[in-house]
């Protein structure tokens, strides 16, 4: 997987124009003024699968607000195993070491599903936090909901079974891109989950003959939503409310 190089360029196949209506909830939270902005220095770019947006420990140069593209924050080991520690969509910002003396991430970015975001320089954004409080306490609380996240996503791990785990990252994920076709392979979701393919395949096996998913090669629907939702672990929806009740949306 490649990583983004540290010139602000373009992103392969970006739209032609940079005017598409904003979907990223934290932008739109912000109010017209501040949005204004923050405007000239947000590029629109697609972001391809498999795109390492910035690496662990490395100086994050740029930051991301998806509009209907899906990051995950991944930690990797020397041996190369990764897990997935959180999520990011259109529900706020890929990069939020930016803070006074936060300059790296504590994990990789990796585009999941592929998608336009909002780009812009992290120095930027690093600056007009410094000088706008309700930026400040925007970004501030999305921290804190994606360390909620990950703590909860911690707990959900240890204690849930894979298929729970597999159920409420579909509801994520599912909410991320406000749409029940998920372009999903199953290596894909089990790297995520840290489990083996076969495992994974088992499991939406289950879920396809209890008429809750369905799937395709490269992706998988939701076929009953409320029915999914009801059989999953309480994780996802602790998750959900907890960034409801720390952002709003």
């Amino acid at each position: 997987m490649r990583a983004v190089p540290n010139t602000m360029r373009r992103s392969v196949d970006a739209p032609a124009t940079d005017d598409a209506r904003c979907r990223n909830l934290m932008l739109q939270a912000l109010g017209p003024s501040l949005v204004a902005r923050l405007t000239p220095f947000l590029e629109c770019v697609q972001l391809q699968r498999k795109e390492v947006l910035f690496r662990a420990h490395e100086p994050l140069r740029v930051v991301y607000f998806p509009d209907c593209a899906v990051v995950s924050l991944v930690a990797r080991l020397a041996s190369g195993q990764m897990l997935e520690v959180g999520l990011v969509g259109r529900d706020g910002l890929a990069g939020t070491a930016i803070f006074p003396g936060i300059t790296t991430m504590s994990c990789d970015g990796i585009v999941q599903i592929p998608g336009r975001a909002r780009r812009m320089s992290a120095d930027v954004l690093r600056n007009e936090l410094l000088g706008n409080e309700q930026l400040y306490s925007t970004v501030g609380r999305f921290a804190q909901t994606l360390l909620a996240r990950s703590m909860q996503m911690s707990v959900c791990n240890m204690f849930h079974t894979v298929e729970q785990r597999c159920m409420r990252w579909l509801l994520t994920v599912s909410d991320l891109i406000v749409q029940n076709d998920i372009p999903l392979t199953h290596e894909l979701l089990a790297t995520m989950l840290g489990v083996h393919r076969p495992t994974v395949s088992l499991v939406i096996g289950s879920l396809h003959r209890a008429g809750l998913v369905d799937e395709a090669r490269g992706q998988i629907t939701i076929r009953n939503r409320a029915r999914l939702a009801e059989a999953c672990c309480e994780c996802y929806r602790l998750m959900r409310d907890e960034q409801y009740r720390l952002l709003g949306y």
